[in-house]
């Protein structure tokens, strides 16, 4: 009557598009969990062969560069950590509403600041190039609501968009619908119905394509995670066949163990550049 079948219709419609989104985005939140425990892995991994090769005497000279560059790589995964750490305790300091917000997609309450270095690690630092902390205003909320969307839609994340379908999608509520009171005629009420039902279904479209960006980039980072934990699964293996050399005397060792020694620190450099690859 006076539209309002349509209107629970269309309700029922961006709600479970809502539902769908939530549970695409915590997906892809588990496997960017995941990833940045293995890098962490990594990481650990690189300091016992960088500590190993620099046991060695004698090592070719681009060994020394080559640990160098693994060294970088490793300050660059810790510098990000610490700077997802410092920005989202600036968030929650600030009181942009980044928990506060939070209507629908409950189960979303809380989640930040245990995915914060997960999130900033796969897809960049905070995905804004500039610290959250030196944000302010509306600039500070959309760098808030693009970092819990997933990041950037640049990133593969998505987006501002995204972080508004997680923190403010309280349903067609917030658009007025109680407003339609005793007073309204049935044609006003009627009208007022469909557009409330138009609205749900324009909103929910938008969800729907926000989730397909969400899926996308899940795949990507599944990609990543596989090719990192074989990499490292292999340079673990190696590093254990060859960790009796330690202390050894390079220029003593057998061609077949230098060269060894030497995919070793190739493989390791792999590695390194892999564990800071991101998607923006």
């Amino acid at each position: 009557m006076f539209n309002s079948s349509l209107k629970k219709d269309a309700l029922a419609i961006h709600k479970k598009e809502v539902e769908k989104y939530d549970a695409a985005y915590m997906e892809m939140i588990s496997s960017c969990d995941k990833l940045y425990q293995q890098r962490c892995l990594c990481v650990e991994d690189m300091d016992k062969i960088g500590a190993f090769i620099n046991s060695i005497a004698n090592t070719p000279k681009d060994f020394e560069q080559k640990i160098k560059r693994i060294t970088k790589e490793k300050d660059k995964f810790k510098e990000t950590e610490k700077y997802a750490k410092e920005s989202m305790e600036s968030t929650i300091k600030s009181g942009i509403g980044v928990f506060t917000a939070i209507g629908a997609g409950g189960a979303f309450a809380g989640i930040a600041p245990s995915v914060a270095m997960s999130i900033a690690t796969t897809f960049g630092s905070a995905s804004t190039g500039t610290a959250i902390s030196a944000l302010s205003g509306a600039v500070a909320e959309k760098a808030a609501l693009a970092w819990l969307g997933g990041g950037a839609l640049s990133a593969g994340g998505a987006g501002v968009a995204g972080g508004e379908a997680l923190l403010a999608l309280a349903g067609p509520i917030g658009w007025g619908i109680a407003a339609a009171g005793a007073g309204i005629s049935f044609i006003s009420l009627s009208v007022k119905n469909r557009k409330i039902a138009d609205k749900a279904v324009e909103e929910a479209k938008k969800i729907a394509g926000y989730r397909a960006v969400v899926v996308n980039s899940n795949e990507k980072v599944l990609d990543l995670l596989n090719k990192t934990e074989t990499l490292y699964h292999n340079l673990d293996k190696q590093y254990h066949d060859l960790a009796y050399l330690e202390s050894a005397d390079f220029n003593k060792l057998s061609s077949d163990v230098q060269i060894s020694l030497g995919t070793l620190v190739n493989n390791t450099l792999s590695l390194a550049e892999l564990i800071n690859k991101t998607f923006e």
